[in-house]
């Protein structure tokens, strides 16, 4: 039955499936022009990994800057002292670290910065991805091809010159926002702890409706934030006004966007998942040769380095795939843009584009048949 009824939705949904698949050609395309975009993720996570390491340190150094305190004893106990080699029964109640207010201040302020930090540095890298991507758009493909990382390093030009401080509000917001979210969480998992002791549906009820309520605050705050980096490089805006003109975008255009980003995701994930299984089918495979089942190389189980490689298989393929993703919000934010410019009829748009995101003929197709 549920066969069925998949193999009944697909084939309602063939048509839109074809038009997200159209755009995916079109922003293929442009990351197959614009070939810097191909190895340009790599650069932002290796900035990261030279921050974490610098964070990490930092952390430890607070961590450890708090003082040992030994706990009262109001108890019998007895505990294994590894300074004596033997079991001691005198003050064996464990330490405590206690940090003074300036020490957990710096602390929490570690914490949230490394947060922001990792925001800021992810909306950088989307804001130059769109950029490089609008720039093809609105210069009809005809980009320098000379220079293979031309467009890239303008676009990371202008973030530098223009767009800097509204990725940092960007970011600065949306870290905020997801640290009341985490605050509310625990708050929320306390009560639903105390009220599943007492067995109150009225605290179920509203613990629930609590966690639907920030989860969706959380999904549409990501969602503005994502197209308003694309706004940014598409017009030069502020934050604030890029988000209001991204939102408004968005609206007026809801069937544009919903049916090529709703599908679309779809299919980018299955491709994820598609490379992801491949890597591990892949290892499990290289794994079952004879030299990995006997003599020094003898794996005793593959089921840990076939867990790992389609771990690494996943993120490798999330991380390319983020830029096919922003691509295709560009160049449909970009089309949008293009028409609300030109009365309704997008100048700039590749046919291919114009042939799938163009209501008017659509609306024609479907009033004179095919």
């Amino acid at each position: 039955m549920i066969m069925i009824l998949a193999f009944l939705t697909s084939i309602a949904i063939a048509r839109r499936i074809m038009k997200a698949t159209s755009v995916l050609k079109v922003a293929a395309k442009v990351v197959g022009e614009v070939q810097a975009l191909i190895i340009f993720p790599v650069v932002p996570y290796l900035i990261l990994a030279i921050f974490y390491t610098f964070w990490f340190s930092a952390a430890l150094h607070l961590f450890s800057a708090g003082q040992v305190i030994q706990n009262d004893c109001n108890t019998d106990c007895c505990s294994y002292d590894l300074k004596l080699g033997k079991v001691n029964c005198d003050r064996c109640c464990g330490y405590t670290i206690h940090y003074t207010p300036h020490i957990g201040i710096a602390i929490l302020f570690h914490l949230f910065g490394c947060y922001w930090a990792t925001q800021f540095f992810i909306g950088c890298s989307s804001t130059i991805i769109a950029g490089s991507v609008a720039s093809y758009y609105w210069a009809r493909g005809e980009i320098s091809h000379d220079i293979p990382f031309h467009t890239v390093v303008s676009s990371l030009k202008r973030l530098l010159r223009y767009s800097l401080g509204s990725v940092a509000l960007g970011s600065l917001i949306v870290s905020i926002v997801e640290w009341v979210r985490f605050i509310l969480e625990s708050l929320r998992r306390r009560l639903k702890f105390v009220d599943s002791a007492r067995g109150s549906r009225f605290g179920k009820t509203v613990s629930s409706s609590s966690q639907c309520c920030l989860g969706c605050i959380d999904w549409t705050l990501k969602s503005v934030n994502r197209n308003a980096y694309v706004m940014i490089a598409i017009t030069g805006k502020g934050f604030c006004k890029a988000s209001v003109l991204a939102t408004g975008l968005i609206m007026n255009n809801v069937l544009r966007v919903g049916k090529v980003n709703v599908i679309g995701d779809v299919i980018l994930l299955l491709g994820k998942l598609c490379v992801s299984l491949l890597c591990a089918l892949f290892a499990f495979l290289m794994l079952d040769e004879h030299k990995y089942r006997s003599g020094h190389n003898k794996i005793s189980s593959p089921l840990v380095p076939v867990l790992l490689s389609w771990a690494l298989g996943y993120i490798v393929a999330k991380l390319f795939f983020a830029v096919v993703e922003v691509s295709i919000d560009t160049m449909v934010l970009s089309f949008c843009q293009d028409s609300e410019e030109h009365q309704g009829n997008a100048r700039y748009a590749p046919p291919l584009l114009m042939e799938t995101l163009d209501e008017e003929s659509e609306l024609r197709r479907l009033t004179q048949g095919p």
